[in-house]
């Protein structure tokens, strides 16, 4: 199942192209990874990517809209299920109220082809960057749009997560940290 609007591809099932490039590139750590923070849940492409690759530790799926969360949920129907906990909340609200560590998050929050302005602010990465545990990692999908805003958001991540890498791929670049 995809799920996309005119002019983007939201999900993909485990054939996500963003997800598998954050797994691939984090492969030595999943083997730990026992709790992942999805923040943008598509149809569970990070979820279904994750469970091709032979992992299954327990999933938080936040998105605001409540259809896409029903459709994720149902697109995953298989005995697992109780392994995710869906969020139907604004990403940039539940970061600001989230008290849980995770060992693994996912940033994938488009507006069509636009990163919301909130996702790449300091203090969002920031919330992001305090809720990982020890050891975490974090992953984030971001299409550019403009280069100056790219310049900038490569900037905070360099500031927030040193030693953090960037995967192109055409528009999109995926900050591994």
């Amino acid at each position: 199942m995809q799920l996309a609007a005119v002019d983007a591809l939201y999900s993909d099932g485990d054939r996500y192209l963003p997800a598998i490039a954050a797994l691939d590139n984090l492969k030595p750590f999943l083997s730990s990874v026992k709790d992942v923070l999805i923040l943008g849940a598509g149809l569970g492409s990070m979820i279904r990517a994750m469970r091709s690759k032979g992992y299954d530790p327990h999933f938080t799926l936040v998105d605001n809209d409540k259809m896409v969360l029903e459709w994720a949920i149902e697109f995953l129907d298989d005995e697992r299920v109780a392994s995710i906990q869906p969020k139907c909340l604004d990403a940039q609200a539940f970061m600001e109220s989230n008290i849980e560590k995770y060992d693994f998050i996912f940033i994938d929050i488009f507006n069509g082809r636009t990163v919301p302005r909130f996702v790449s602010t300091t203090v969002f990465l920031q919330q992001c960057h305090g809720s990982l545990r020890a050891g975490g990692h974090l992953a984030f999908n971001y299409i550019i749009n403009d280069d100056h805003e790219w310049e900038k958001v490569r900037n905070i991540c360099t500031l927030l997560f040193p030693g953090h890498k960037i995967i192109s791929h055409g528009i999109n670049r995926i900050i591994i940290a």
